[in-house]
């Protein structure tokens, strides 16, 4: 899968160089484990931890995953995240294993 900008529901696990990105498009929520994609992940607010997804703004292969979140914090509305460069999209079947689609 090379985006997910046409995408409007299904859960999706979104590689990118530094980290791995869980986008539950149905419950719009994503989590984020830094490192799992390779070293140098910055530390990030609520990292392994459910956020609500308000928007993907960018998520192609090749490109930055762009995402508007609500981190739950009183007084900020919405928090932009971006991502290092998106390596890989699958399709998860397996939202408690989180694990994808091609990989049964």
């Amino acid at each position: 899968m090379l985006t997910l900008m046409d995408s409007t529901a299904g859960t999706y696990r979104v590689a990118t160089r530094s980290s791995v990105y869980i986008l539950d498009l149905d419950a719009e929520a994503v989590r984020r484990v830094p490192n799992a994609g390779g070293a140098g992940a910055a530390v990030l607010r609520q990292d392994e931890g459910w956020t609500r997804l308000v928007e993907i703004v960018e998520c192609t292969v090749g490109s930055r995953m762009e995402l508007i979140i609500d981190l739950g914090v009183e007084g900020v509305a919405f928090t932009s995240r971006q991502s290092t460069t998106v390596v890989e999209i699958a399709p998860i079947i397996d939202f408690y294993e989180a694990r994808p689609a091609t990989q049964n």
